[in-house]
């Protein structure tokens, strides 16, 4: 006889999107998930169709995409506030 535990992510609908033995790679799955959703639900926001906009979520949380993406993202800057460009304009 034997126990055995496994961790179950589990996604919208209840839909188990995957077991895992190992809590770690369950909770990170579990985290990719999460923010998988996020970005779907942003898009569908929006109005993307709900399933392309996870396909999309999907592409973008990559492996071989998001180190790109992020790179890009952080050479992004904060546009200045109206108030701020007014003050600017006047110096």
């Amino acid at each position: 006889m034997a126990i055995r535990t496994v961790h179950q992510v589990i996604g919208k609908n209840e839909q188990v999107i995957g077991e895992y033995m190992d809590l770690k790679l369950a909770k990170e799955m579990d985290n990719r998930t999460d923010v998988l959703y996020y970005l779907a639900d942003l898009m569908a926001d929006q109005g993307v169709d709900e399933q392309l906009a996870e396909h999309i979520a999907e592409q973008i949380l990559n492996d071989q995409q998001r180190s790109e993406i992020l790179n890009r993202l952080k050479s992004v800057k904060d546009l200045p506030t109206r108030s701020t460009a007014i003050t600017a304009d006047e110096e």
